[in-house]
């Protein structure tokens, strides 16, 4: 009975010796400026691939399921992801912060995390099956609804934020790519038209089984299987650490998705798939700064002892690196929204505008949620939850009535406006700390580079949209580095090289 546990703990011990804890290495600055080029390389990589399968699978869906078939399996898709944050995004951030300070405490946090994490996704399992089956009047509506909470439970079994906090994220990154080959190869062979609507959650729910069955392996390895513990007072000092940055998680997910929810409560099924076409595109753009979150969020959480000056010299330079990719695609994107749509989505004619207006929540809420994910870090989660929660609770009303007044693209403006807002609410919260960034600095050159590019596009648009894609990208490059916006000394100090 004493073996197991006898067996562990040397791991735990020795690990500190071989691998010394980060907060030890302060004065080292070569090895996380590296550490995080390689992780976002890593996850970066993996997300293109999933992404462009994914890419695939929505033009496939959107095909063979329709405009509202499409609508359907987004509206359900959404309403469970809001419930998955109470599942991950909270605890999850938390533990990860933790570990990333004190890696001899993974296998003590997962015992008591993992107890935590089943017995919410349960409860709100078995509370959607009964709130989808009181208030949808559709069976096929009701089947979905249930089929997509599944995630919930798969959630609940992710062990990926021991990984993310320990800066291995070459396993995180095969994880992903197993769980979205897994899911395209199931909708490719199963759902071949609206009849087959099921199977889509139902292949969503098994490649995420596979993808966190490789990091469970993992994990048994090393450690062993977690043994679920309930602790009371763990329970009690844990949930109050992640009370505020729950909020803040909650609070993000609702702007990124709010619009499409109202969206989804007011309108038809065929607009909400119009709707919900574009703003999955745009979510894909999102989805790159919330995976440049993920890997600088251990460095950022060792931040908190440094001096407001070095800590603002870290955030200048991830601003810095988030625009330089964002404002050109949100430039480029707005000026071949139409394009893009006839090339991607035939039969989805009238969602130009939407996705020429929506891509600016890219920057906007990257930005804004980098701003918020540092205050977690800094340990001042309280400092901008208020602001956020306000700009969360606020989004509904506003998106609602420029919908009633404006139609789909009302909905799409409430959500700038918010997102704005929050970016001004952020700044200034770090402010008062002295670690904001010089914003102003990092925008100037990748907008001037970009507003070059935008001839060079309508002129290749008239050829094919690719082209005008892939030579506005190269104008854009050659432009940003004559007038500096790419200096070698910020390329050598990506890489950890001086």
């Amino acid at each position: 009975m004493l073996t197991t546990p006898i067996k562990t703990r040397p791991k735990l011990r020795r690990r500190p010796t071989t691998a010394p804890r980060p907060d030890d290495l302060r004065p080292v600055r070569i090895t996380p400026p590296r550490r995080i080029a390689t992780n976002f390389l890593s996850l970066s990589a993996a997300e293109i691939a999933c992404r462009g399968t994914s890419v695939v699978v929505t033009l496939s869906l959107a095909t063979c399921l329709g405009r509202a078939g499409y609508g359907r399996i987004e509206f359900a898709f959404n309403i469970v992801f809001w419930l998955v944050l109470l599942v991950r995004n909270g605890c999850e951030v938390i533990a990860a912060r933790e570990l990333a300070r004190h890696p001899g405490l993974v296998r003590p946090l997962v015992n008591h995390l993992f107890f935590i994490k089943i017995v919410v996704a349960i409860s709100l399992f078995f509370a959607l099956a009964i709130v989808a089956a009181t208030t949808l009047t559709d069976p096929a509506d009701r089947k979905l609804l249930t089929l997509y909470g599944l995630m919930l439970l798969t959630t609940a079994m992710g062990l990926d934020f021991v990984y993310r906090g320990m800066e291995r994220m070459g396993l995180v990154a095969i994880s992903l790519y197993i769980r979205t080959v897994v899911y395209a190869v199931g909708i490719w062979f199963w759902v071949g038209d609206a009849t087959r609507i099921a199977w889509v959650p139902i292949w969503l729910a098994v490649g995420e089984t596979c993808g966190i069955a490789l990091v469970w392996s993992q994990y048994v390895r090393e450690y062993g299987f977690p043994r679920p513990i309930l602790s009371a007072r763990f329970l009690r000092v844990f949930l109050k650490r992640c009370q505020p940055v729950l909020m803040i998680q909650v609070a993000q997910t609702v702007l990124g998705s709010i619009d499409l929810m109202v969206v989804g409560l007011f309108c038809t099924w065929d607009q909400v798939g119009l709707y919900g076409a574009p703003h999955r595109m745009v979510a894909a753009a999102l989805t790159f700064g919330m995976i440049f979150q993920q890997v600088v969020f251990p460095t950022l959480a060792r931040s908190w002892r440094d001096t407001p000056t070095a800590g603002r010299k870290s955030l200048d330079a991830l601003v810095r690196g988030l625009m330089l990719g964002l404002v050109p695609l949100s430039v480029g994107a707005t000026i071949l929204a139409g394009p893009l749509v006839q090339f991607l989505l035939p039969a989805f004619q009238g969602a130009g505008p939407l996705l020429a207006l929506g891509i600016w929540r890219a920057p906007l809420l990257t930005l804004a949620f980098l701003y918020h994910m540092t205050l977690i870090a800094l340990n001042r989660e309280s400092a901008g939850v208020r602001l956020l929660a306000a700009g969360a609770l606020a989004s509904g009303p506003l998106v609602g009535l420029l919908l009633w007044q404006f139609g789909l693209t009302g909905a799409v403006s409430g959500i700038l406006v918010i997102a704005l807002s929050l970016v001004v609410a952020g700044y200034s919260c770090l402010a008062r700390e002295h670690r904001q960034p010089a914003w102003h600095h990092h925008i100037f050159r990748p907008l001037m580079a970009s507003l070059v590019m935008v001839p060079v596009c309508l002129i290749l648009l008239r050829w094919h949209v690719l082209a005008a894609v892939l030579g506005g990208a190269i104008a854009y490059i050659v432009v940003l580095a004559t007038i500096g916006g790419l200096r070698i000394a910020d390329l050598r100090n990506l890489v950890g090289r001086n």
